[in-house]
């Protein structure tokens, strides 16, 4: 048990006290024993220094009790006036309380103003980093999480509270475990992640040191939208040199070889002539099919929606593919009812399905066939366009929709088209509010499909 105040200052005391009777006492001793002090006074002497002694030891005690008391109302005058809101205290009057308590209270209300500051930076920080697209979090030393963003709670889909626990638990990537261990030695480290699932996405993760004590901050982005972009650039410039340099080529060899002499010939020159005005057409077609992605991906093509009737549409379509349905012996069923119609563009709707019973036409076996079909559900018409072909495998089918992707490069080509088709079909279809998709049909070919939204006669057809 530590000893009271007054029992420490009581021992102080005694202690000063014995101390300075202790040297009074040696001194006495020294003068009694010189000789000039006759015997009979050194008695008397010794006497008057023991009645001293008493009477100092008594007034040291008494002192020190006093001073005590005093210590003990002073500090407990610090107390009740920093308590009861420091100066003007009546009991304590003293002006060395009232700056002690005027101090504890300017103190307490910085305190409480930085403390009030520091939560309102914290919750503006949270609340920009919330607004941050990108995942965002840090680790300290201990491989535990610090930090973390809606976006990263989102992109991972994180479950529970993250921070606390093992990154490397909630987040089992062994490329980014390397990036944010070579962050916490002090490195800047940039990676590229792909994350494993149905829909595989790419990351890039930026790792940098955080402060001290072995900490590191990540930066995580999804770049999965930009390198599919990249990808479709450099496909879409391959392609697009492939697909002029053919008629180019040709243009330029036939001019060269009219004008080497071939232009003398009638029969050579008409047919030399003939080809630059095929591929002529082609380049035209081209150029005519990339401005019209281009108008359409701009918003800028005009578009009336009205009722359509589609059936009507679907067979227009058809007497546009007349003669190569005669050409490959190929069978056309139409399966719509006459008085089913679509809230749309009446030249869009017929493009679309134009363009769909095209490609069908186009790979459909010889002797073969085409179906075309609709039906109308919860304000929606589904329109398909089927063919027994060769199909299109699963890898395939998110691509086909891009401008010049061609799954059999070579067949295609021997078939003609701009490549263009089923693009302009994917643009045209969004822009009037539908929907566009493929699948497999059994046992072979593929079903081309556009969704759009139902006329007001769709549930109840004539």
């Amino acid at each position: 048990m530590r000893p009271s105040l007054r029992t420490r200052f009581l021992v102080l005391a005694l202690g000063l006290v014995g101390v300075v009777i202790a040297g009074f006492w040696i001194a006495m001793e020294r003068v009694l024993d010189h000789e000039a002090v006759p015997e009979h006074a050194r008695d008397s002497l010794r006497l008057v220094v023991l009645v001293t002694v008493a009477l100092s030891l008594a007034l040291s005690v008494g002192a020190a009790i006093v001073a005590v008391r005093l210590v003990r109302r002073t500090l407990g005058g610090v107390a009740k006036a920093i308590e009861h809101g420091g100066a003007g205290d009546a009991a304590f009057p003293d002006e060395l309380l009232d700056e002690l308590a005027a101090t504890y209270q300017r103190l307490a209300r910085d305190l409480v103003r930085v403390d009030s500051s520091l939560a309102e930076e914290h919750s503006r920080f949270q609340a920009v980093m919330n607004g941050i697209d990108a995942g965002v979090f840090a680790v300290d030393g201990q491989n535990r999480v610090t930090l973390t963003n809606t976006a990263f709670l989102e992109l991972f889909q994180v479950s529970g509270v993250a921070v606390g626990r093992d990154y490397r638990e909630v987040l089992p990537l062994p490329a980014l475990h390397d990036a944010v261990s070579e962050a916490q030695k002090g490195r800047l480290v940039r990676v590229e992640l792909t994350l494993p699932g149905q829909e595989r996405r790419t990351l890039v993760a930026n790792a940098s040191p955080q402060g001290t004590g072995a900490g590191a901050a990540v930066v995580l982005r999804d770049v999965t939208a930009i390198r599919h972009l990249e990808r479709v650039r450099r496909d879409f410039v391959a392609n697009i040199s492939h697909e002029l340099r053919t008629p180019v080529s040709v243009i330029q060899t036939a001019a060269e070889t009219l004008l080497d002499g071939a232009l003398d010939d009638a029969a050579v020159a008409r047919d030399f002539v003939l080809r630059i005005e095929r591929h002529a057409a082609r380049m035209t077609q081209i150029i005519a099919g990339l401005l019209e992605l281009a108008r359409l991906e701009a918003g800028q093509q005009s578009l009336a929606k009205e009722p359509v009737m589609v059936r009507a549409a679907a067979e227009r379509a058809l007497d546009l593919v007349q003669v190569p349905l005669r050409d490959k012996r190929l069978a056309a069923s139409l399966t719509i009812d006459p008085g089913l119609t679509v809230h749309a563009d009446q030249k869009g709707v017929d493009q679309v399905l134009a363009n769909l019973v095209e490609n069908a036409v186009k790979y459909a076996e010889p002797g073969g066939s085409i179906a075309i079909d609709a039906d109308a559900k919860r304000g929606w018409v589904r329109v398909t366009v089927a063919d027994d072909g060769p199909g299109i495998a699963p890898e395939h089918r998110e691509r086909v929709f891009e401008r010049f992707y061609r799954v059999d490069k070579g067949r295609s080509r021997e078939t003609g088209g701009t490549g263009l088709g089923l693009a302009i079909v994917k643009h045209l279809t969004l822009a009037m509010g539908g929907t566009v998709g493929i699948e497999p049909r059994e046992p072979h070919g593929s079903i081309f499909w556009v969704r759009l939204p139902a006329g007001r006669e769709a549930n109840h057809p004539a």
